[in-house]
C-alpha cells in the first residue's frame, strides 16, 4: 500500500480545519523541568544532543511562581494540564511532593486545579514513590522501549548497565493498578522490530502504548528503509485487528488519535499546542516554547515572573511554530490535517532544512494515517457503534 497516496475515499479537504490566525493565546498547560538532568545515559537521548548537558535543579520559588502563572483567576471550568517530564523528574522528589501539596491547596480554595502529566524513566520508582505517585492521581507515563534485549541495547544506565527487569515490573504493577491513567511509550531506534515491541509492552498488561520513531543527528541510530516499512506493515495490520473485533487490543495512541481526526474530531494546523497555549519553564525560571527547547537561549520567549513576551511568541509561531500550511514540505501532503505538521522542535533541532521536517518523521506519521483510514473505514462497515468508543479519550494523554 503506497502511503504517500490518499487512500480511496478519503479527501483531507473534508477535515482540513480552517487556517489559523494569529493571535493571544492563554496559556493553560506548562512543562516544568524540575531535575535538569537524567539517572539514565540513553544512546539515543534528543535532549543530550541538543541541549546544555548541565541544567540546574529547579528552585521552590520558580515552581511557585510557574503554578501561579498557571493558576491565574479563578476558573473551574478551563482546563489546564502540568507536564512533568524534561530530564527525569523524579530526580526532584521534594519538588514533586510541593507540587502535589499546591495542587491540594488550590482545590481547597476552589481554583481550577491542573491535571498533572509525568513521564519518567521508572527506575526511581521504589515501592514508596510508588505508593505516593498512585496516590496523586496524576497521569503516569513510562518510557519503555520493548523486551530486554531491546530496552538493554538503547536505555541504559550511566555505568551502561541494564535498564529492563527493574522497569519491566513497575510497569507491570502501574498497569495492574492504575490502568486508566497509565501508559508507555517506546521510541523506535534502527533495527526495533515494532510488533515485538508492541507485544512485549501488552503483555505486561499496558492498555495505551505510544510508539514514536527516535529524533536524532546521528544516521546510525535513525530507522532505515527497511525499519520504517516493517513499520507501515505493523500498523495496517495494527488496524485490521483492532476493527475484527472487542478482542482486547491494546490502544495503539498515535493511529487511534489519527482515527479520531479521521472522523473530523481535533483536526488542527499545528501538532501541539507548543508557543501557543502550552510553554515549557526551565530550572531557573526562563519560559521557552515547549520542554524540548529548554536551554536553548536562542528560543527563550519569557520568565516566570513576568510572563511571555508576547513579542517574542509571535516571532516564534511566525517561523519556527508555523503552521502546516506555510510549510513548503506540507503542501500536497494528504496526512497534514491528521498530523498538523511537525514537531517543531524536531523540524529546527533534527531537521535537514530550517524548519523542515525529516523523511523518517513523515513516513511514520503517513503510516499511522494510512492504519487510521483503514481503522475508521472498516469500523464503519462493520461496527459503527465501536467508532464512537474512539471518541471517549479526546483528551490527549
Amino acid at each position: 500500500m503506497d502511503i504517500d497516496r490518499a487512500p480511496a475515499g478519503f479527501d483531507p479537504e473534508d477535515i482540513a480545519p480552517p487556517a489559523m490566525r494569529d493571535r493571544e493565546w492563554p496559556i493553560n498547560s506548562l512543562a516544568l523541568d524540575l531535575s535538569g538532568r537524567c539517572n539514565l545515559a540513553c544512546r539515543y537521548c534528543a535532549e543530550s544532543a541538543t541541549q546544555p548537558k548541565h541544567r540546574r535543579r529547579m528552585t521552590e520559588t520558580v515552581l511557585d511562581a510557574a503554578l501561579d502563572q498557571l493558576a491565574g483567576e479563578p476558573d473551574v471550568n478551563q482546563f489546564k494540564s502540568i507536564r512533568l517530564g524534561s530530564g527525569e523528574p523524579l530526580l526532584a522528589g521534594s519538588l514533586l511532593r510541593r507540587l502535589d501539596r499546591r495542587l491540594k491547596q488550590l482545590a481547597t480554595e476552589g481554583r481550577a486545579v491542573p491535571q498533572v502529566f509525568i513521564t519518567t524513566n521508572g527506575t526511581r520508582l521504589d515501592r514508596e514513590t510508588r505508593e505516593w505517585l498512585i496516590g496523586t492521581g496524576w497521569q503516569v507515563k513510562i518510557s519503555l522501549d520493548g523486551p530486554a534485549h531491546v530496552q538493554d541495547r538503547w536505555r541504559v544506565t550511566a555505568k551502561g548497565g541494564p535498564t529492563y527487569a527493574q522497569v519491566a515490573e513497575v510497569v507491570a504493577e502501574l498497569a495492574r493498578r492504575i490502568p486508566d491513567r497509565f501508559s508507555v511509550t517506546a521510541v523506535l531506534c534502527r533495527g526495533n522490530e515494532p510488533k515485538e515491541v508492541f507485544d512485549a509492552i501488552a503483555a505486561l498488561g499496558v492498555r495505551r502504548i505510544e510508539m514514536v520513531p527516535v529524533a536524532h543527528h546521528r544516521q546510525e541510530i535513525l530507522p532505515d528503509q527497511a525499519d520504517r516499512a516493517r513499520y507501515r506493515d505493523f500498523v495496517l495490520a495494527y488496524a485490521g485487528d483492532y476493527a475484527s473485533g472487542p478482542n482486547g487490543q491494546p490502544e495503539l495512541v498515535r493511529v487511534i488519535n489519527a482515527a479520531r481526526r479521521v472522523m473530523g474530531y481535533d483536526v488542527k494546523s499545528v501538532t501541539c499546542g507548543a508557543g501557543r497555549n502550552f510553554l515549557g519553564v526551565g530550572p531557573e525560571g526562563d519560559l521557552f516554547p515547549c520542554f524540548r527547547f529548554v536551554g536553548l537561549d536562542q528560543f527563550v520567549v519569557g520568565d516566570v515572573q513576568r510572563g511571555p513576551s508576547a513579542r517574542a511568541l509571535r516571532a516564534f509561531r511566525s517561523k519556527a511554530g508555523r503552521s502546516y500550511e506555510y510549510r513548503e514540505r506540507c503542501h500536497g501532503c494528504w496526512a497534514a490535517p491528521l498530523c498538523g505538521g511537525p514537531c517543531f522542535a524536531e523540524a529546527e533541532l533534527f531537521g535537514p532544512g530550517a524548519g523542515a521536517p525529516f523523511d523518517g518523521h513523515c513516513h511514520y506519521v503517513k503510516a499511522d494515517s494510512m492504519a487510521a483510514v483503514t481503522l475508521v473505514e472498516k469500523l464503519r462497515k462493520t461496527d459503527p457503534e465501536r467508532l464512537l468508543d474512539l471518541l471517549a479519550g479526546l483528551v490527549e494523554f
